[in-house]
């Protein structure tokens, strides 16, 4: 069982602050981290994103959920081929790919 389960959206900045914050610790500390993706675009399904968020916002959610179905294409409960490692380094891919200069 993992120490530590963290939840992240492939494309949010805050979670990828906090996902190198995760790795540093786990390191340090020899945690054993569950990487698991969550969509911040289901999560806020409820809130009208007009009045609630910048325009930017919902496009950028909305990315979000069809990485998820490339990272994540298996029936829900199952894990992607290679376990945790490999949803560890999918999160980090595709950040790195969105936070290049361009």
């Amino acid at each position: 069982m993992a120490d530590l389960r963290f939840w992240f959206d492939p494309v949010c900045p805050f979670a990828w602050m906090t996902s190198k914050w995760v790795r540093q610790v786990s390191a340090q500390r020899r945690y054993d981290v569950e990487w698991r993706f969550i969509s911040l675009r289901l999560l806020n399904a409820h809130v009208d994103y007009a009045t609630h968020f910048p325009p930017e916002y919902e496009a950028g959610h909305t990315s979000g959920l069809r990485l998820l179905r490339v990272a994540a294409p298996r029936p829900r409960g199952a894990r992607p081929r290679g376990g945790r490692p490999a949803v560890r380094r999918a999160g980090r891919a595709r950040v790195r790919g969105a936070r290049r200069p361009g």
